[in-house]
Protein backbone atom coordinates (compact mmCIF):
# COMPACT_ATOMS: atom_id res chain seq x y z
CA UNK A 1 0.00 0.00 0.00
CA UNK A 2 1.00 3.40 -1.26
CA UNK A 3 -0.39 5.82 1.36
CA UNK A 4 -0.66 4.09 4.62
CA UNK A 5 3.20 4.80 4.93
CA UNK A 6 3.42 1.50 6.97
CA UNK A 7 6.06 -0.98 6.34
CA UNK A 8 4.27 -3.87 7.94
CA UNK A 9 5.70 -6.69 9.56
CA UNK A 10 2.67 -8.60 11.38
CA UNK A 11 -0.83 -8.22 11.40
CA UNK A 12 -1.28 -6.47 14.78
CA UNK A 13 -4.76 -6.95 16.33
CA UNK A 14 -5.89 -3.24 16.93
CA UNK A 15 -6.41 -3.19 12.89
CA UNK A 16 -9.92 -4.70 13.83
CA UNK A 17 -11.07 -1.08 15.16
CA UNK A 18 -13.08 1.15 13.16
CA UNK A 19 -10.61 4.09 12.83
CA UNK A 20 -7.80 1.25 11.30
CA UNK A 21 -10.47 -0.43 9.30
CA UNK A 22 -11.56 2.38 7.90
CA UNK A 23 -7.78 3.95 7.52
CA UNK A 24 -6.92 0.88 5.41
CA UNK A 25 -10.25 1.27 3.04
CA UNK A 26 -9.74 4.71 2.24
CA UNK A 27 -6.36 3.59 1.52
CA UNK A 28 -7.35 1.25 -1.20
CA UNK A 29 -10.11 3.52 -2.54
CA UNK A 30 -7.67 5.94 -3.36
CA UNK A 31 -5.21 3.58 -5.20
CA UNK A 32 -8.33 2.25 -6.99
CA UNK A 33 -9.42 5.15 -8.15
CA UNK A 34 -13.18 4.03 -7.57
CA UNK A 35 -15.30 6.92 -6.73
CA UNK A 36 -18.40 4.83 -5.52
CA UNK A 37 -16.13 3.28 -3.04
CA UNK A 38 -14.43 6.38 -1.63
CA UNK A 39 -18.18 7.93 -1.14
CA UNK A 40 -19.17 4.90 0.93
CA UNK A 41 -16.04 5.24 3.01
CA UNK A 42 -16.38 8.69 3.71
CA UNK A 43 -19.78 7.82 5.15
CA UNK A 44 -17.82 5.14 7.10
CA UNK A 45 -15.65 7.36 8.26
CA UNK A 46 -17.80 9.85 9.76
CA UNK A 47 -19.69 7.18 11.45
CA UNK A 48 -16.41 6.06 12.93
CA UNK A 49 -15.56 9.63 14.72
CA UNK A 50 -18.67 10.19 16.19
CA UNK A 51 -18.17 6.47 18.05
CA UNK A 52 -15.12 7.64 18.81
CA UNK A 53 -14.86 11.15 19.64
CA UNK A 54 -12.20 11.17 22.00
CA UNK A 55 -9.73 9.76 19.37
CA UNK A 56 -6.61 10.37 20.01
CA UNK A 57 -5.02 13.44 17.23
CA UNK A 58 -2.04 11.65 15.36
CA UNK A 59 -4.13 8.29 15.04
CA UNK A 60 -7.13 10.04 13.84
CA UNK A 61 -5.24 13.01 11.55
CA UNK A 62 -3.14 10.36 10.23
CA UNK A 63 -6.36 9.31 8.61
CA UNK A 64 -7.63 12.93 8.27
CA UNK A 65 -4.99 14.51 6.33
CA UNK A 66 -3.26 11.88 4.54
CA UNK A 67 -6.28 11.83 2.18
CA UNK A 68 -6.84 15.25 2.74
CA UNK A 69 -6.89 16.68 -1.25
CA UNK A 70 -9.66 13.88 -1.62
CA UNK A 71 -11.29 13.93 1.68
CA UNK A 72 -12.64 17.21 2.17
CA UNK A 73 -15.45 16.25 4.41
CA UNK A 74 -12.98 15.83 7.16
CA UNK A 75 -13.48 19.21 7.60
CA UNK A 76 -16.48 19.10 9.43
CA UNK A 77 -14.99 16.58 12.15
CA UNK A 78 -12.16 19.25 13.08
CA UNK A 79 -13.62 19.77 16.47
CA UNK A 80 -13.94 15.87 17.17
CA UNK A 81 -10.04 14.80 15.71
CA UNK A 82 -8.35 18.19 15.92
CA UNK A 83 -4.69 18.44 17.38
CA UNK A 84 -4.37 18.74 20.72
CA UNK A 85 -7.82 18.40 21.83
CA UNK A 86 -8.21 22.11 22.52
CA UNK A 87 -6.00 25.49 21.95
CA UNK A 88 -5.66 27.15 19.08
CA UNK A 89 -5.66 24.62 16.14
CA UNK A 90 -4.34 26.61 13.06
CA UNK A 91 -5.48 24.63 10.05
CA UNK A 92 -2.29 25.37 7.65
CA UNK A 93 -2.02 22.04 6.89
CA UNK A 94 -0.35 21.16 3.59
CA UNK A 95 -3.30 20.54 0.86
CA UNK A 96 -1.31 17.88 -0.87
CA UNK A 97 2.29 16.31 -1.27
CA UNK A 98 5.05 18.47 -2.49
CA UNK A 99 8.94 19.14 -3.09
CA UNK A 100 10.53 22.59 -1.86
CA UNK A 101 13.36 20.99 0.34
CA UNK A 102 12.23 23.47 3.04
CA UNK A 103 14.46 22.81 5.93
CA UNK A 104 12.99 23.20 9.38
CA UNK A 105 13.74 21.64 12.44
CA UNK A 106 10.29 21.78 13.36
CA UNK A 107 7.56 21.33 10.12
CA UNK A 108 5.37 24.44 10.57
CA UNK A 109 3.62 23.82 6.91
CA UNK A 110 1.37 20.68 8.45
CA UNK A 111 -1.40 22.34 10.67
CA UNK A 112 -0.50 22.60 14.42
CA UNK A 113 -1.74 23.27 17.56
CA UNK A 114 -0.28 26.67 18.27
CA UNK A 115 -0.38 26.34 22.14
CA UNK A 116 0.69 22.45 22.48
CA UNK A 117 2.81 22.17 19.29
CA UNK A 118 0.56 18.70 18.26
CA UNK A 119 -1.06 18.96 15.11
CA UNK A 120 -0.95 16.83 11.33
CA UNK A 121 1.16 14.22 10.29
CA UNK A 122 3.42 15.40 7.27
CA UNK A 123 3.30 14.43 4.02
CA UNK A 124 7.19 13.49 2.72
CA UNK A 125 8.58 16.11 0.33
CA UNK A 126 10.40 14.29 -2.22
CA UNK A 127 13.39 16.94 -2.11
CA UNK A 128 13.85 16.04 1.35
CA UNK A 129 13.15 12.50 0.49
CA UNK A 130 16.03 12.36 -2.18
CA UNK A 131 18.69 14.07 0.27
CA UNK A 132 18.51 12.46 3.03
CA UNK A 133 20.98 10.35 1.72
CA UNK A 134 23.89 13.38 1.88
CA UNK A 135 23.14 14.36 5.66
CA UNK A 136 25.70 14.10 8.27
CA UNK A 137 24.83 11.57 10.92
CA UNK A 138 23.26 8.72 8.30
CA UNK A 139 23.80 4.97 8.77
CA UNK A 140 22.64 1.64 7.14
CA UNK A 141 21.75 -1.23 8.72
CA UNK A 142 20.05 -4.11 6.51
CA UNK A 143 18.67 -2.23 3.39
CA UNK A 144 17.22 0.75 5.71
CA UNK A 145 18.97 4.27 6.15
CA UNK A 146 19.04 5.37 9.62
CA UNK A 147 19.81 8.90 10.37
CA UNK A 148 21.44 9.88 13.75
CA UNK A 149 19.83 13.78 14.78
CA UNK A 150 23.12 14.42 17.32
CA UNK A 151 25.71 13.47 14.27
CA UNK A 152 24.58 16.10 11.66
CA UNK A 153 27.25 18.47 10.08
CA UNK A 154 24.89 21.31 10.98
CA UNK A 155 25.74 22.40 14.77
CA UNK A 156 21.95 23.44 15.07
CA UNK A 157 20.41 20.75 13.89
CA UNK A 158 23.13 18.30 16.41
CA UNK A 159 22.03 19.99 19.40
CA UNK A 160 17.91 19.87 18.53
CA UNK A 161 15.84 18.28 21.04
CA UNK A 162 12.41 17.71 19.47
CA UNK A 163 8.86 16.76 21.18
CA UNK A 164 7.33 13.04 20.06
CA UNK A 165 5.11 14.39 17.57
CA UNK A 166 7.71 17.29 15.83
CA UNK A 167 10.30 14.66 15.95
CA UNK A 168 7.82 11.87 13.80
CA UNK A 169 7.11 14.93 11.64
CA UNK A 170 10.82 16.00 10.78
CA UNK A 171 11.44 12.35 9.91
CA UNK A 172 8.13 12.09 8.01
CA UNK A 173 9.23 15.13 5.87
CA UNK A 174 12.33 12.99 4.94
CA UNK A 175 10.56 9.15 3.84
CA UNK A 176 11.54 8.02 7.43
CA UNK A 177 9.65 8.00 11.09
CA UNK A 178 11.15 7.58 14.50
CA UNK A 179 13.02 4.62 15.02
CA UNK A 180 11.34 1.20 15.48
CA UNK A 181 13.36 -1.72 17.48
CA UNK A 182 11.33 -4.94 16.28
CA UNK A 183 14.94 -7.38 16.65
CA UNK A 184 17.58 -7.47 18.80
CA UNK A 185 20.11 -7.27 16.29
CA UNK A 186 18.54 -3.91 15.02
CA UNK A 187 18.52 -2.86 18.49
CA UNK A 188 22.14 -3.94 18.99
CA UNK A 189 23.15 -2.49 16.04
CA UNK A 190 21.90 1.42 17.45
CA UNK A 191 22.93 1.10 20.65
CA UNK A 192 26.49 1.10 19.11
CA UNK A 193 26.12 4.70 18.34
CA UNK A 194 25.18 5.85 22.02
CA UNK A 195 27.85 6.76 23.57
CA UNK A 196 27.88 9.16 26.95
CA UNK A 197 26.86 12.06 24.90
CA UNK A 198 23.53 10.88 24.13
CA UNK A 199 21.69 10.89 27.02
CA UNK A 200 18.37 9.79 26.37
CA UNK A 201 16.18 10.07 21.97
CA UNK A 202 13.06 9.40 21.12
CA UNK A 203 12.01 6.19 19.20
CA UNK A 204 8.24 5.51 17.55
CA UNK A 205 6.73 3.33 20.50
CA UNK A 206 3.39 4.59 21.48
CA UNK A 207 0.80 3.20 24.12
CA UNK A 208 -2.47 2.98 22.66
CA UNK A 209 -4.56 4.96 25.24
CA UNK A 210 -7.02 6.32 22.64
CA UNK A 211 -10.18 5.53 20.73
CA UNK A 212 -10.62 2.23 19.55
CA UNK A 213 -7.91 1.23 22.34
CA UNK A 214 -10.35 -0.16 24.73
CA UNK A 215 -10.27 -3.56 23.34
CA UNK A 216 -9.72 -6.47 26.46
CA UNK A 217 -6.04 -7.01 24.30
CA UNK A 218 -4.87 -3.50 25.11
CA UNK A 219 -5.39 -3.73 28.56
CA UNK A 220 -3.47 -3.37 31.52
CA UNK A 221 -2.15 -0.89 29.03
CA UNK A 222 1.20 -0.66 30.88
CA UNK A 223 1.76 -4.46 29.47
CA UNK A 224 -0.01 -4.60 26.34
CA UNK A 225 -1.16 -1.50 25.30
CA UNK A 226 2.19 -0.51 23.51
CA UNK A 227 2.87 -0.30 19.53
CA UNK A 228 4.85 0.75 17.03
CA UNK A 229 3.79 4.10 15.41
CA UNK A 230 6.16 3.56 12.57
CA UNK A 231 4.86 0.66 10.73
CA UNK A 232 1.71 0.09 13.17
CA UNK A 233 3.21 -3.03 14.56
CA UNK A 234 2.13 -4.47 17.72
CA UNK A 235 4.73 -4.70 20.96
CA UNK A 236 4.95 -7.97 22.82
CA UNK A 237 3.86 -8.00 26.54
CA UNK A 238 6.21 -5.09 28.59
CA UNK A 239 6.67 -8.17 31.06
CA UNK A 240 6.96 -11.26 28.47
CA UNK A 241 9.56 -12.94 27.11
CA UNK A 242 9.56 -11.82 23.36
CA UNK A 243 12.00 -9.29 22.64
CA UNK A 244 11.96 -6.19 24.34
CA UNK A 245 14.51 -3.88 26.93
CA UNK A 246 12.25 -1.98 29.35
CA UNK A 247 13.87 -0.93 32.08
CA UNK A 248 13.52 -2.74 35.61
CA UNK A 249 14.00 0.76 37.03
CA UNK A 250 13.03 4.32 37.09
CA UNK A 251 12.43 7.33 39.17
CA UNK A 252 10.04 5.76 41.21
CA UNK A 253 12.18 2.59 41.25
CA UNK A 254 9.52 0.97 39.82
CA UNK A 255 10.04 -1.53 36.46
CA UNK A 256 9.06 0.62 33.26
CA UNK A 257 6.87 1.34 31.87
CA UNK A 258 5.12 2.77 34.90
CA UNK A 259 3.17 5.89 34.05
CA UNK A 260 5.01 7.93 37.00
CA UNK A 261 4.78 11.70 35.65
CA UNK A 262 0.87 11.85 35.87
CA UNK A 263 0.48 8.71 38.79
CA UNK A 264 2.71 10.60 41.03
CA UNK A 265 2.77 13.88 39.74
CA UNK A 266 -0.09 15.02 38.56
CA UNK A 267 1.17 15.40 35.31
CA UNK A 268 0.73 14.18 31.51
CA UNK A 269 0.66 10.20 30.73
CA UNK A 270 3.65 8.69 29.63
CA UNK A 271 2.42 7.56 26.21
CA UNK A 272 5.45 7.76 24.12
CA UNK A 273 8.99 5.54 24.50
CA UNK A 274 12.43 6.38 24.65
CA UNK A 275 16.05 5.07 25.14
CA UNK A 276 17.43 6.15 28.09
CA UNK A 277 20.95 5.70 28.88
CA UNK A 278 21.89 5.26 31.91
CA UNK A 279 19.36 7.49 33.54
CA UNK A 280 19.11 5.53 36.77
CA UNK A 281 21.87 3.58 36.80
CA UNK A 282 20.11 0.99 34.24
CA UNK A 283 22.13 1.03 31.45
CA UNK A 284 20.87 2.28 27.73
CA UNK A 285 17.39 0.75 28.23
CA UNK A 286 13.29 1.80 27.15
CA UNK A 287 11.47 4.21 29.44
CA UNK A 288 7.85 5.61 28.96
CA UNK A 289 7.82 9.50 29.01
CA UNK A 290 5.50 12.25 28.70
CA UNK A 291 5.37 13.05 24.79
CA UNK A 292 5.71 16.58 25.83
CA UNK A 293 9.41 16.21 26.31
CA UNK A 294 12.48 16.91 24.14
CA UNK A 295 14.72 14.97 22.92
CA UNK A 296 17.43 14.16 20.03
CA UNK A 297 16.02 11.62 17.59
CA UNK A 298 16.81 8.81 14.89
CA UNK A 299 15.05 8.51 11.85
CA UNK A 300 14.69 5.25 10.11
CA UNK A 301 13.53 4.33 6.50
CA UNK A 302 10.08 3.72 6.03
CA UNK A 303 9.39 2.09 2.80
CA UNK A 304 5.84 2.94 2.23
CA UNK A 305 7.06 6.58 2.13
CA UNK A 306 9.67 6.29 -0.16
CA UNK A 307 6.91 4.32 -2.66
CA UNK A 308 4.56 6.92 -2.00
CA UNK A 309 7.07 9.61 -2.67
CA UNK A 310 8.59 8.00 -5.54
CA UNK A 311 5.23 7.57 -7.36
CA UNK A 312 3.91 11.19 -6.32
CA UNK A 313 7.45 12.94 -7.88
CA UNK A 314 8.34 10.60 -10.55
CA UNK A 315 11.11 13.63 -11.79
CA UNK A 316 12.56 13.52 -8.62
CA UNK A 317 15.28 10.21 -8.35
CA UNK A 318 14.90 9.06 -4.56
CA UNK A 319 17.35 6.65 -3.46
Amino acid sequence: MVLCYCRVKSKPSYRSTIAHRTFLSLTQATLTGSRIFLEKMRVILIIGVILAPHAEAQFFNAIRNLFRPVQNVFQGAANLVGGGGGGNFRDDGTQKPKADGREELFPSDCGRNTDIGTGKLCFPDGLLCQNRVNKGGVQKFGGHLYWFSWQDNDNSVSNAKWDWFNARNYCRKRCMDLVSFETQQEYDWVKGFIDGSVPYFWTSGRKCNFGGCDKPEFFPKLINGWFWSANQVKMPPTNGNQFHDWSHTGGAGRPQPDNREQAQQGGEEEACMAVLNNFYGDGIKWHDVACHHEKPIICEDVEGHLAFARQTFPNIRIP
